[in-house]
This record gives C-alpha cells, sequence and structure tokens, in this order.
C-alpha cells in the first residue's frame, strides 16, 4: 500500500512538471512564475546614484552591507533569447534614465521571474556591489587570482535578496542618440539605448551573428565613420541569422569591457535596418576624402590592444619616450595612439609596421587615419611598395580633411591645429603594390619639436 501510494505521488509530481514545462512554452514566458510572488513589503532607502557613489568612494571598490539597505530600478534586459546570461541589467527610471547596474545572479531564465518593464527591489544585506572591468555591479564576491570581484549571487539566496514590485509593467524607452560617438561617450552605462542612422561594416556582411557556441563582436559604424561593438552569444536563439545589409536604428542595452564599449540586443527585433546601406556600398572606396577604409591595416591598428600593436612593428619597436597608448581619447572613446613626447636633432622615426603583419586587400586604393591635436611640426609616412619607397606628406593639417599623393622625399613643413577635431587623412596608394615582406609603413615626425598628436583607426581599403 505504501509503495502504491508512493508511485501515486510521484506521478502526480511528474504531471504538474510536465503541466508547468507546457505552460511555459505555450506562453513563451510571459507570466512570472508563482514561486517568486511580487512583493511590495521593502521601502527603497538607497537610490542607484547613492549606491555607486559608495562604490566610487571605497579604496577597492567593493562595498558590504550589514544591514538592511534597498535599492529599486527598472528592469531593461531579457535572457530568454539567449544574448544575456545570469545578469539583469537595471536603470533608474523607465524614461530618461541617468544611471544603470548589473545585477549577478546564478539562475537560468531569470526573465521568467525579472520580465522587461517590471520593477525590482534589492536588498543589499549581506551581499556587496562593486566596479568590476568598466561596469557597477551587485552581487557576490568571488576571488580571481589575487582579485576581489563581484559576481553572481547563489541560486539559493536570490529570492530573498531580490524581488518584483506589484505594480504593472511598465514600457521602457531608450534614450535615443544619432551618433555612435554621442553614445559611446553620454555615459549611459546599463542603460536601455537607441542609435540611429547605424549599419554593420561590410566585413561583417553575410555573416551570422556569431557562431555556434562561442561568443562574437560584430562591427557597426555610423555615417562619420565611428565604429562601435556588437557582442553577440552563439548561443542565443538569433545566433545563426545573418546580420541585415540596410541601415537604420538598434535598440541596445550599453555596457563596458574594461575600456572599450560594448552593445547588446535583446533579440533580432532590436535591429531595424530598414534603409538603403549609406556610403558608397563597398567599404569606404571611391574617390573622395570623407569616407573611412574598411579594413585594419595591421593587427593593433585601432590601439586597443597595446601589446598587438608593438608585436606589428619591426625589431626596432616604437621610439623611447615619444608615443603611449592613451586609454579612452581614440575616435569613438576606445584607445588612441598618443604621440606626446618632444623630439630631438634628428626626424625619428616613431615606429614601423611589418608587412607580413598586414592583411592587404587586392586592388587596395587608400589607407585612411584620423588623427586630432596640434604640432608645430608636421609627420610624414614611409610607405614600402614593390617598386620602392614612397612617401606622404601631411603638411598643414586643420579645418579640414586632406587627401594625400605620393612625393619624392619626407618634409615635415606645416603645423597641425585641428582644434581638438578629428580630421580623416587619407593616403592615396592607387596603382601601387605594396610590400607583403619586410617592412610596410613608417611613422616619422620632425626635429625639435614637441608633439600632441593622437592617431587611431588606421585602415585600407
Amino acid at each position: 500500500m505504501n509503495t502504491i501510494k508512493k508511485f501515486r505521488n510521484l506521478f502526480f509530481i511528474l504531471l504538474g512538471l510536465g503541466l508547468v514545462q507546457s505552460c511555459v512554452q505555450d506562453d513563451e514566458y510571459a507570466i512570472p512564475p508563482t514561486d517568486i510572488a511580487c512583493s511590495d513589503i521593502w521601502e527603497t532607502s538607497l537610490t542607484l546614484h547613492e549606491l555607486v557613489a559608495m562604490v566610487d568612494a571605497d579604496s577597492d571598490g567593493i562595498v558590504s552591507f550589514s544591514e538592511e539597505t534597498i535599492i529599486e530600478g527598472y528592469v531593461i534586459s531579457d535572457d530568454n533569447p539567449g544574448n544575456f546570461f545570469k545578469t539583469i541589467s537595471i536603470q533608474d527610471s523607465p524614461t530618461n534614465p541617468t544611471i544603470g547596474v548589473q545585477v549577478e545572479i546564478d539562475e537560468y531564465n531569470l526573465a521568467n521571474y525579472f520580465p522587461i518593464g517590471s520593477k525590482i527591489k534589492i536588498n543589499l544585506k549581506n551581499i556587496y556591489a562593486g566596479f568590476d572591468r568598466g561596469v557597477y555591479k551587485v552581487g557576490e564576491t568571488y576571488v580571481q587570482g589575487d582579485q576581489t570581484r563581484v559576481g553572481r549571487m547563489r541560486s539559493s539566496i536570490f529570492k530573498n535578496h531580490v524581488k518584483r514590485s506589484c505594480g504593472d509593467l511598465v514600457t521602457i524607452e531608450p534614450v535615443v542618440f544619432e551618433t555612435i560617438t554621442e553614445a559611446k561617450t553620454s555615459g549611459k552605462l546599463n542603460t536601455l539605448i537607441k542609435i540611429n542612422n547605424v549599419q554593420f561594416t561590410d566585413e561583417m556582411l553575410n555573416l551570422p551573428f556569431a557562431a555556434p557556441n562561442v561568443t562574437e563582436d560584430k562591427l557597426l559604424e555610423d555615417e562619420s565613420g565611428s565604429t562601435v561593438i556588437l557582442r553577440n552569444s552563439g548561443y542565443s536563439d538569433f545566433a545563426d541569422q545573418i546580420v541585415p545589409e540596410g541601415s537604420g536604428s538598434i535598440t541596445v542595452v550599453m555596457s563596458k569591457y574594461n575600456s572599450t564599449v560594448q552593445l547588446y540586443i535583446r533579440d533580432e527585433n532590436d535591429v531595424q535596418f530598414n534603409n538603403p546601406r549609406f556610403g558608397d556600398g563597398n567599404g569606404g572606396g571611391g574617390e573622395g576624402n570623407d569616407q573611412e577604409a574598411a579594413n585594419f591595416l595591421f593587427n593593433g591598428a585601432d590601439f586597443e590592444n597595446w601589446t598587438n600593436f608593438l608585436g606589428s612593428l619591426n625589431s626596432f619597436g616604437l621610439t623611447t619616450g615619444l608615443a603611449v597608448q592613451s586609454p579612452g581619447t581614440g575616435r569613438d572613446g576606445s584607445n588612441s595612439f598618443y604621440l606626446n613626447g618632444t623630439t630631438g636633432s634628428t626626424n625619428p622615426y616613431v615606429f614601423t609596421v611589418r608587412a607580413d603583419a598586414s592583411t592587404i586587400p587586392a586592388n587596395a586604393t587608400k589607407i585612411t587615419m584620423w588623427i586630432k591635436g596640434s604640432s608645430a611640426k608636421s609627420l610624414s609616412f614611409n610607405l614600402d611598395t614593390t617598386s620602392g619607397r614612397v612617401f606622404y606628406n601631411i603638411g598643414d593639417l586643420g579645418a579640414e580633411n586632406l587627401t594625400l599623393s605620393p612625393q619624392e622625399n619626407n618634409q615635415y613643413i606645416g603645423t597641425v591645429n585641428t582644434n581638438d577635431q578629428w580630421r580623416l587623412v587619407t593616403l592615396n596608394i592607387t596603382g601601387l603594390t605594396l610590400n607583403t615582406t619586410g617592412d610596410l609603413l613608417a611613422l616619422k615626425a620632425g626635429s625639435g619639436t614637441a608633439y600632441n598628436l593622437h592617431i587611431d583607426n588606421i585602415k585600407i581599403d
């Protein structure tokens, strides 16, 4: 008799699980599970701004709470499509947000409990808040190497710390930006934003959002040539879809990894590229000097990874005392090459890139780079081709972009003053066959001059 009861109980348990699973599949996770019912028992006692200020004031960038302390925010992310994993992004307001944080939870399908538009409250007692690799997080701590970081709170405790308020879901209105640079420099990390007039760069076309089971970056650009990373999970529902060819708007949660801004869509519906592509449609080739090339000339040519850049140089490396990597000062708020030294009595080589560090497309017509800053003398470039070395001299660089033709020798005559604006410098290489071994491109500076110049995104097509 006891055995029969056990089997009968087991049958109803399994039946119940089957019904729950069926409901989840049928309604596409529209209704949060009842085992984490809404609650309004907590009164908010700390704003997100106040929380971030506490983290910033702490020498370790991590704060703990021994007393009940309640923060609140509105959910803007959705992990059910698979592009977010064991994390919730919340912001301080459903419209015109000013700040956001990442809530780390070691649990799957968090959107079942906390759907987009829900207001949640978090009790910080016995958990932590911290600044970790570019973003503010709430969770528990873990040790990585010799460093303590804020990561996921355990699945067994999160229901005691995070509760959904009982009000109706609200509409989250993204903050709208017209350019990538505007968005990247807005400071609205972990908030929902929308960027108009963007498209995937030419080299991204005909590719899926991500290969299976890996996370991949896809590059977006706007009409000014500014770029930003769109990060996509190979486990997401849309991973195998080919990125759209057109241009338009994209709605994203804006995040950051160290100094690099990264964007995340919730699902493919956040990408609305319904307009024709802008530019010349072939990766920036063409006769104008206002269109950036598409392909980085060498590994590290965006100066995001300084080690990669240095590894692309010939055996003389980077001349000591003339230049450094400059975080956050690049074309899109990323990193730049900062020529900030004073030259001696000769015209020095600043660096020389090896040809074998380069990827040179067939029939290339131009090399482009962005330059910003000031100097009393100008810059010159050596370019090595199969027919010998040619030279490009910038001369005066001010209010306009420049297109340069090959010259017979180096010249440093002219001044640079871009009034803190980026200028696109284009080297016309039409008809030239570039070296594929040995040296390729050298940057030279004039003698006896204090330079204050930023260079970014050296590209070719």
